[in-house]
């Protein structure tokens, strides 16, 4: 796991939050998917993960549940690029 998914990790503990996820992507990059109802919430975590350096942040509104996922995608630093 790299420092920049520990670090977002640490960061949305202190929230509410439903639930935290990482995984790979399709490409090698690494995702941590954070669920919550608090708009706010998506907002700082937004913010903070961008603060980072992340690769890009994806906001998903399911208005069925009224929930938010936020997925923070960053480069896999293992990982070959091929040319």
């Amino acid at each position: 796991m790299q420092e920049i998914q520990k670090e977002i990790i640490r960061y949305v503990l202190d929230l509410d939050i439903f639930s935290i996820n990482t995984y790979s992507g399709y490409k090698g990059d690494l995702i941590v998917k954070v669920i919550t109802k608090n708009r706010q919430e998506v907002i700082d975590i937004r913010k903070f993960a961008l603060s980072l350096g992340v690769k890009e942040v994806v906001i998903k509104e399911k208005i069925d549940t009224k929930q938010y996922e936020i997925f923070c995608v960053t480069a896999d630093d293992d990982v070959y690029v091929l040319r």
